[in-house]
C-alpha cells in the first residue's frame, strides 16, 4: 500500500478597520495574511520556503518567507486575490499553490467600526503521495512547537470550527455538483430519446408502402 503523509494546515487573512481613512494613503485597514500549522508542529522540518503574490499595486509584491512565522502585514483600502505558494524541503516535490481572496469587509457591526477584527481563515491538507525518504524524515521528525495551554485551547476550538465548515462547504459543494451531473445525465437521456423517436418517425415517412409499390 503506498504511503500518503496528511499535515493540516490553516490559511487566510485578519484585518481591523482603522476607524476612519488614513490620510497619507488613503488605506482603511490593516491586514495579516498567513499560513499556519493546525497542529502547531515545527513547519520548517518540511517546507523550504512559502511565497506570498500581493496585488501588483504594493512595493515588491511577490514576499518570500524562509521561516516562520509566515505571514505578512500590510495595510490597504481594498480587496485582491493573493497567490500562495509552498515550496517543499525536497526541492523534488511539488509545490502547492493556493489561490485566496484577502478579505477585509464584514457585515458585523464590531468589525465594521474596527472593535474587533475581521477572521477570514480556512482549514486544508497537505497530502504527500510517497514522499520521497528525506521528505518522510522530515515529517516524521516534526515537533510541536510550545504554546501556552489557554492559547492553544482558544486555537484548537476555533480550527476545528473551520473544519467542519469547510469540511461541510465541500460536502455541499459535491452534492451541487452531483445534482448537476444527475440534471445533464438525464437531459442527455431524454435528446437521445428524441432523437431515436426522430429517426423512427423519418425512416416510416421515406420507406415504401404497399400502397406506393409499382407492379409491372
Amino acid at each position: 500500500m503506498p504511503m500518503v503523509i496528511v499535515k493540516p494546515i490553516v490559511y487566510g487573512n485578519t484585518a481591523k478597520h482603522f476607524g476612519s481613512k488614513r490620510d497619507s494613503d488613503g488605506h482603511t485597514h490593516k491586514w495579516k495574511l498567513y499560513v499556519r500549522s493546525f497542529n502547531n508542529d515545527d513547519m520548517t522540518k518540511y517546507i523550504n520556503r512559502i511565497q506570498f503574490r500581493l496585488h501588483e499595486t504594493y512595493q515588491t509584491n511577490v514576499r518570500v518567507l524562509n521561516q516562520p512565522p509566515y505571514e505578512i502585514e500590510e495595510s490597504g483600502w481594498g480587496e485582491f486575490e493573493t497567490q500562495i505558494t509552498i515550496f517543499f524541503a525536497d526541492p523534488y516535490e511539488k509545490p502547492v499553490i493556493f489561490y485566496f481572496h484577502l478579505k477585509l469587509f464584514s457585515t458585523d457591526p464590531d468589525v465594521v467600526v474596527g472593535r474587533k477584527p475581521l477572521v477570514n481563515e480556512y482549514y486544508d491538507e497537505l497530502v504527500f503521495q510517497e514522499p520521497s525518504d528525506v521528505l518522510t524524515r522530515a515529517m516524521n521528525s516534526t515537533q510541536l512547537l510550545p504554546i501556552s495551554t489557554e492559547e492553544n485551547r482558544a486555537r484548537e476550538l476555533e480550527y476545528a470550527k473551520r473544519k467542519l465548515y469547510t469540511v461541510a462547504r465541500i460536502k455541499r459543494a459535491r452534492e451541487r455538483v452531483r445534482h448537476e451531473i444527475q440534471d445533464l445525465t438525464d437531459r442527455l437521456r431524454l435528446t437521445q430519446q428524441n432523437i431515436k423517436h426522430v429517426r423512427q418517425r423519418s425512416i416510416t415517412l421515406i420507406s415504401p408502402t404497399n400502397d406506393n409499390i409499382i407492379r409491372d
